[in-house]
């Protein structure tokens, strides 16, 4: 989340640099500068992965919604068409958790097309369960 959008944005300067100084300064010149930022882009490409793969472990969101703290995961094993959907929350204090696995063919029509409505359902179903109100 925030500090892989640091390393990204490194990445990319790195990068950017290393273009800009080869244009201003042509190959022969360049080519310590360019081995320079070229290592360095992938370096720090290489600890976004690790970073996202290990630390962030598939979450897409974290972040507030309405109030309430809500982290948002997900999973599709290799070789598998099941998609899990991971949600934790903090509703006035309680914590919260759901998870919610779907084939993915369900969100499908026979043609390929992705089936709006329907995905709509699900998540407003996940979004109802993850922050359902005890006693309700």
């Amino acid at each position: 989340t925030g500090s892989s959008g640091i390393n990204a944005e490194y990445g990319c300067l790195f990068s950017g640099f290393g273009c800009l100084y080869d244009f201003l300064h042509p190959f022969p010149e360049s080519k310590l500068v360019l081995a320079i930022c070229s290592l360095s882009y992938f370096t720090i490409t290489g600890l976004l992965y690790v970073w996202e793969w290990f630390v962030e472990k598939g979450t897409f969101f974290e972040g507030t919604l309405n109030g309430n703290t809500v982290k948002l995961s997900s999973y599709i094993p290799r070789y598998s068409g099941d998609y899990t959907i991971s949600g934790e929350g903090v509703v006035d204090g309680t914590n919260s958790e759901v998870k919610y696995t779907k084939c993915i063919s369900t969100w499908l029509d026979d043609s390929g097309k992705i089936l709006p409505e329907i995905i709509e359902k699900d998540t407003d179903f996940l979004y109802q369960s993850l922050f359902k109100v005890k006693g309700q």
